[in-house]
């Protein structure tokens, strides 16, 4: 009899550790077409255990823009409730090319990871991954944000070079009008 309630109790437990490695499943997110301007945030709750998400959008234009993501770990004294180790975050083309490594950034550390450029169109994702080991699991904030382009100075040249062909004219219309 104490076999059985032995092989009972066995088989629960191994239904609940494959239950709770089940639930944690990685994530992909689409994030669509990032314009100019625009700007994506999102707080991501992770069970416990290892996690690889993938942020996936596309940039229709050339654009300049800027990635993060923080490990937003919270402990009481003697207890982590929340914490993400060997967070890491890359940023791929769709084939797969790596075009910036954000653990190597200056700026970045073990919990905050950043990167930033001016990039083509394409499309594009970002994979987080690291591993949930608070008591709850661990947290992330991820975000994106992107700025409006900048005229170049010789876009100013140009419209002030512009402006004082307008004037020149309706200056010298003016001088040569009788009376």
């Amino acid at each position: 009899m104490k076999n059985v309630a032995f092989n009972k109790r066995a088989i629960g437990i191994t239904a609940l550790l494959l239950a709770s490695v089940a639930a944690h499943a990685d994530m992909t997110v689409a994030i669509g077409t990032v314009t100019p301007g625009d700007t994506f945030s999102q707080v991501v709750q992770q069970n416990v255990g290892a996690f690889s998400d993938m942020w996936s959008f596309t940039i229709s234009e050339p654009t300049f823009s800027a990635g993060s993501v923080s490990n937003l770990a919270i402990t009481v004294p003697g207890l982590s409730l929340y914490n993400i180790s060997g967070l890491s975050a890359q940023l791929y083309t769709s084939a797969d090319v790596l075009v910036d490594d954000l653990d190597d950034n200056a700026g970045s550390s073990d919990n905050i990871k950043v990167g930033s450029g001016l990039f083509d169109p394409g499309n594009y994702y970002f994979k987080l991954s690291g591993t949930a080991d608070g008591l709850s699991g661990g947290q992330y904030v991820f975000a994106v944000t992107t700025l409006a382009p900048v005229p170049e100075p010789e876009t100013y040249a140009m419209l002030l070079a512009g402006l004082g062909m307008i004037a020149g004219i309706a200056v010298r219309r003016k001088t040569a009008r009788p009376g």
